[in-house]
Parts: C-alpha cells; sequence; structure tokens
C-alpha cells in the first residue's frame, strides 16, 4: 500500500507540470487568438456595391424630397432654393464632423439651418388626428375653424397642395446622423384633411368629387415617397401619412349619407397600386450608406484615441484601457462586410414576391444563425459580431415586418 506522504508528493510533481502546460496552452490560444484577429477585411464585392449612390433622376423642381425640406421656408423664397442652399451647407459643414465628431446637437452640420427664420403654423388643429381619431365626425362645426386656419396659413397650405404634382423621391444628402429634415408640420396635414373632411360633408356632389379627388392625390403622393430612394424614417413617415389618408377614405366610404357614385374613378384611382409600388427594398442600400458614415467616424476616433487621453475623457482611464484591449478584436471592416450581407437578405426580403418572402426570410434567420449568433466563428471578430447582432440583425427584421404590415404587401391592385 502506497503511504499518504508519497501520493501528496506526488501530486505536487505533478501539479507543476499540468499548471506549465495548462498557461503554455492557455498562451498558445491566446497569441492565435490575437494573430486571428490582426488582420482587418477589405470591402466585399457586396459592401462596394451597396456604397455606390443610384443616380438621381429628377430635376430639383421634380424631387418631392427638397420640396419637402423647404417647405416651411420663409415666405417669399423658393422652397426648392432653399432646400439646395440647405443641403449645400449642410454638405460643407460635414467633413468636419467626420473628424471631429459633434459633442453636442447645436454643433450638428445642419443646425445653423434649424434656427433660420421659418414660416411657423399658426393655431390648432386638435380636432382632425386620422391616426386615432376620425377627421371626418363632427367635422362640420369646425366649418368656420378651418376657414380661419386656411386664411391664417395660406402659403404654408399652398405649398403643401403643390407637392402633389412633384414626380418623385430622391434623397440627395450625404447619408447620416446629422441630417434628418424631409418633413412636413404636422399641423399642415392636419388641416388639409381636415378641409377635405368638410368639403365631403358640406358640399355638392361635385365638390365632394373634388375633395376625393385631392385625398387621392395625397394618397399618391406619399406613395411615391414610400418607393422612392430614402432612409427607413422616410418609409415610416410615408406609411403614416397614408394610414391617414386611408383611414379618412374608409370613412367617407362607410358613410351610408354620402352618394359617391361620381366620385367611383377617384376612389377606385386612390385604392389601386402599382404592380411594384410595395417594393421598398432600396432602403437597405441607403440605410448601409448611413451606417457607412458611423464606420468611417469610428476610424478615424479609433486613430486619434490612446490609453493616454487626456484626463477630462468622460471615459476615465478604465474606459480607456478596456477599449485598448477590446479594440483589435472589433474590425470595422469585417463589421461593415456583415452589415452588407444583413442588408443585402433583408433588400431581397422586402423586394421579394409574397410566395418567395417567407422562403427569403428563413434564408436570412439561417444566415444570421450561421454568421452573426454566438458560435464558434466569435474567434474572429467577436466584438464586432456583437454588435451586429445587437444592435442590427434582428431589428431589421422587425422594422420590415412592420412595414409589410401596415405597407400594403401585396402587388397589384389593393383594397382596404
Amino acid at each position: 500500500m502506497e503511504k499518504p506522504g508519497l501520493g501528496i508528493s506526488r501530486i505536487w510533481r505533478i501539479f507543476p507540470i499540468v499548471a506549465k502546460w495548462t498557461i503554455g496552452a492557455l498562451v498558445v490560444l491566446g497569441l492565435l487568438f490575437v494573430g486571428i484577429n490582426w488582420f482587418d477585411e477589405d470591402p466585399s464585392p457586396e459592401a462596394r456595391a451597396l456604397l455606390i449612390a443610384p443616380p438621381n433622376p429628377y430635376a430639383p423642381e421634380e424631387n418631392l424630397y427638397l420640396a419637402l425640406i423647404g417647405i416651411d421656408t420663409k415666405e417669399g423664397k423658393s422652397p426648392i432654393a432653399a432646400a439646395q442652399e440647405r443641403i449645400a451647407a449642410y454638405e460643407k459643414a460635414l467633413p468636419a464632423a467626420l473628424k471631429d465628431p459633434p459633442r453636442s446637437v447645436d454643433e450638428f452640420p445642419d443646425w445653423a439651418w434649424k434656427k433660420t427664420e421659418k414660416l411657423e403654423f399658426q393655431g390648432k388643429v386638435d380636432f382632425c388626428q386620422p391616426l386615432t381619431k376620425s377627421c371626418l365626425a363632427g367635422v362640420e362645426t369646425h366649418k368656420t375653424e378651418i376657414d380661419r386656419l386656411l386664411k391664417a396659413n395660406r402659403e404654408l397650405y399652398r405649398r403643401y397642395s403643390r407637392l402633389h404634382g412633384v414626380k418623385g423621391y430622391q434623397e440627395t444628402a450625404t447619408p447620416s446622423f446629422y441630417f434628418i429634415g424631409a418633413f412636413v408640420p404636422r399641423p399642415v396635414r392636419q388641416l388639409y384633411l381636415a378641409n377635405i373632411a368638410s368639403r365631403i360633408k358640406s358640399g355638392t356632389r361635385l365638390q365632394q368629387k373634388a375633395a376625393i379627388g385631392d385625398l387621392r392625390d395625397d394618397i399618391h403622393t406619399w406613395r411615391r415617397q414610400l418607393t422612392g430612394g430614402g432612409a427607413l424614417i422616410s418609409k415610416m413617415v410615408a406609411v403614416a401619412s397614408l394610414q391617414g389618408d386611408h383611414a379618412l377614405l374608409s370613412d367617407i366610404i362607410a358613410d351610408s349619407k354620402f352618394d359617391l357614385e361620381d366620385s367611383s374613378p377617384e376612389i377606385r384611382s386612390a385604392l389601386e397600386l402599382p404592380e411594384d409600388g410595395w417594393r421598398i427594398g432600396s432602403l437597405f442600400a441607403f440605410e448601409y450608406r448611413l451606417n457607412a458614415f458611423m464606420w468611417d467616424q469610428l476610424r478615424v476616433s479609433k486613430e486619434k484615441r490612446s490609453m493616454w487621453d487626456s484626463a477630462s475623457d468622460e471615459r476615465g482611464w478604465w474606459g480607456r484601457f478596456f477599449e485598448q484591449i477590446t479594440s483589435p478584436f472589433f474590425k470595422i471592416g469585417a463589421t461593415q462586410n456583415l452589415d452588407a450581407k444583413i442588408k443585402s437578405h433583408l433588400q431581397k426580403m422586402a423586394d421579394a414576391d409574397p410566395t418567395e418572402f417567407f422562403v427569403a426570410r428563413d434564408a436570412y434567420r439561417t444566415w444570421l444563425r450561421d454568421n452573426i449568433e454566438f458560435g464558434v466563428h466569435y474567434v474572429y471578430n467577436p466584438f464586432g459580431k456583437i454588435v451586429m447582432n445587437v444592435a442590427f440583425a434582428h431589428l431589421r427584421e422587425l422594422f420590415i415586418a412592420r412595414l409589410r404590415w401596415v405597407g400594403l404587401p401585396t402587388p397589384g391592385p389593393a383594397r382596404i
């Protein structure tokens, strides 16, 4: 029988050997991990393709985007000219924001234009909230108020009405998080719909037909924005506007007091959808270019920072130390290539025929599981994949599901 002292002695002899081999193996694995993450990726073909902005097919006066940006410029100045000046000033200031990111809102490249004199809507249109309650019910009691608001806001109303004759929508400013400007002041749209509802309630059959024609034109305007070239936020604004317009049209059609036989052509035109009028996949290419600005800004920031930055840095020494340790395992180029893959899958989903949508969705989910969700592949660019997993992958699928749900998901003629 082996004596207890000899067994303990053997353990103490074996332990340093095991520890040495364990530490050696960990060091080798660590060096291998660092070596794998030593190089970043060059832009992939998909990334390079998504970075190319499509040509703008519209002249300035034909572009709804410019008309929306300049809609509230001061009276006596062309909205299109004002929009072009604003974008030019933004483009001039943007390179400085890339090299030295603004630390507050009033340092944004577009901030100076937000403080310029604008047309302000006079009054309130609380009685017309198309997304929460009917603009048609009880509108006759507000006729005097509507007439007063139309007179007080004549120029804003005129500019909004002229949007319906604009040919298409194409965002032309360089995508970044510092420029979000193509919106209609909410009360202007409320007044426009309230006036349509008032004309439907109190007008002759000819006036009712003209009012429904104006509502049809408004629907076509927001469809042009929905299917035009722009960011996700522009699609969401268009969807919300279309919901409000269709809610009012539904109330009009459902009211048995109205004889709408003469207005049937206008109603049918408002309900019909172009064959490709539901394809919105181009927004993901735009979103990729928007994110590309963020990646470029991050590259500049990483080049400038060091662990020994100024003590005034809000990150503190521990934050700077942690960033220096994790930085080699966050590859911006590789992360950007992953982003390109995600956007390409989402684009296919958004543009897929309804019969092929679930196939595209399943392919996207499979790709996410193999390339973004946690697995052995995290040995390369782990922090970049964590960022993509948390911030982009599942969020974009939820957005596209929402857009397809409220944004007329089937091609061809549609009905409410």
